[in-house]
């Protein structure tokens, strides 16, 4: 999986920066196979799983229109993931989400065939607690913790679009 700058992107600052999944001969990402189908509009915030669910009651801005990129690193295991994600939907912090992009979810491949998680992994984990939400949800956008990530610009007009695999952000400065 590649995100990548189409050459379109780069030739002016007033054009969109298109940040898109291309299916490659390498590795892809953990969280590629999980979508839920749709086209999303609205302003990209987000980030870190853990930092924005520690910011719910303590300054998280409301995501009613927004779309929500997660990406995380693996610390304690599943449960982490799914105690977050079960903290945003249940403080009501992710009610009007337009949408969700998935970005790296490092080191939970270790948990995939764990018999003592009765066969769930990350992914399982992630559909359960996202598809639940009712907004189009694009996986296996690879940025996050990973060797040479993307920079992706929060705070500016977004849309994902699950039938192309593609994230597209608006310049941030105009």
């Amino acid at each position: 999986m590649v995100m990548q700058a189409t050459d379109e992107s780069k030739s002016s600052s007033n054009q969109a920066a298109h940040l898109g999944v291309r299916r490659t001969g390498g590795r892809p990402e953990t969280t590629a196979d999980i979508t839920v189908d749709g086209t999303a509009t609205g302003v990209l915030m987000g980030g870190n799983l853990d930092a924005i669910r520690t910011e719910i009651g303590a300054g998280l801005p409301s995501l009613r229109g927004a779309i929500l990129f997660l990406e995380h690193q693996r610390g304690t295991g599943l449960g982490e993931v799914d105690r977050a994600l079960a903290q945003l939907t249940r403080s009501g912090a992710v009610d009007g989400l337009h949408g969700v992009a998935l970005g790296q979810f490092l080191g939970f491949e270790r948990d995939a065939h764990d018999p003592t998680l009765g066969g769930w992994g990350i992914r399982d984990v992630l559909r359960d607690r996202l598809a639940g939400l009712g907004v189009p949800v694009l996986g296996g956008l690879p940025a996050g913790h990973g060797t040479n990530p993307p920079t992706i610009p929060l705070g500016t007009q977004a849309t994902i679009d699950t039938a192309t695999g593609t994230l597209t952000v608006l310049p941030a400065v105009v």
